[in-house]
């Protein structure tokens, strides 16, 4: 909190410095680009060709290193550093995610044969530790001279535990989310319908004991549900034994890259996103822990 607070007084120099940081590694990828070119005008140049290989070869590099160093530079400014500010205990390791048997066992969604997952998160909100990636799975077939490719889930997981409750397995499907874990069909005789008919309208819930889904699902978490299908559409949420497992299927909305990485990068709205992004975690966590 501290570190939040500190950050609020020195706003503007930390935008200021941020912004500085963030151009200078924007002008190495330009000045790259500029040897590329270079190197495609001495190509018309009789015996200047050991140039030209010469300056494509360093300016392909340069722009190669700048854009590495520009995506973590990102990263770093606008999900490490809010991360920090707002939580206890942050790990944060762009490149690596969630082991695909510890997806599995989240029993979120189906499995396919194609397996992707990054920005791996580990932090602790007011004593409760919680691991976030974000990951995608995929099903891919050949046939013949067709690939076909059909995405089962794509977006953010989130996992934390319950400090001194085991439930029975809980759970909730938003409407829209497809390629579940289990379908509908298959769990029909634990469907629970809530006592909010706006929330049996947006959201399937399953549970072999109606009262565990009961004691879950208060009527604030509920509304928090609700609330959160305006800006994610796709949720799904499994309760089992004492491990609370979230996913947030956001197709195209990775909050945590840019996609203009080498244009006008706006402080403001990149903080405002992925800070909106934070207060989720700590409005489900809160919501769940605290009823």
């Amino acid at each position: 909190m501290n570190e939040n607070v500190n950050f609020e007084n020195n706003y503007e120099a930390v935008k200021a410095d941020a912004m500085h940081r963030l151009k200078s590694k924007q002008q190495q990828s330009a000045k790259g680009i500029f040897m590329i070119a270079g190197g495609v005008l001495l190509m018309i140049i009789p015996y200047a060709f050991i140039i030209s290989a010469f300056l494509f070869y360093f300016g392909y590099k340069k722009v190669s290193n700048a854009k590495k160093d520009l995506r973590l530079l990102y990263k770093q400014i606008f999900v490490e550093e809010p991360l920090k500010r707002n939580f206890q205990d942050v790990t944060y390791q762009p490149d690596n995610g969630f082991n695909r048997e510890v997806v599995r066992n989240f029993n979120l969604c189906k499995m396919g044969n194609r397996y992707f997952t990054e920005d791996y998160i580990k932090a602790s909100y007011n004593g409760v530790t919680f691991e976030m990636a974000d990951v995608i799975v995929r099903y891919h077939q050949k046939s013949g001279d067709d690939d076909i490719t059909i995405t089962y889930f794509q977006g953010r997981m989130l996992v934390f535990y319950l400090p001194d409750k085991s439930l029975s397995s809980v759970r909730v499907y938003s409407e829209s989310f497809r390629n579940r874990a289990i379908d509908k069909k298959e769990a029909k005789e634990e469907y629970v319908q809530m006592e909010s008919v706006d929330f049996n309208s947006r959201f399937d819930v399953f549970a072999p004991n109606a009262h565990d889904a009961f004691y879950l699902l208060t009527p604030p978490l509920m509304e928090r549900l609700m609330a959160l299908t305006s800006k994610y559409k796709s949720i799904a949420f499994n309760v089992t034994g004492n491990m609370v497992a979230l996913g947030f299927n956001e197709p195209g909305n990775d909050a945590f890259d840019s996609k203009n990485l080498y244009g006008e990068i706006n402080y403001e709205d990149e903080i405002v996103k992925v800070q909106n992004d934070i207060e989720d975690i700590k409005s489900i966590i809160s919501g769940i822990i605290y009823r």
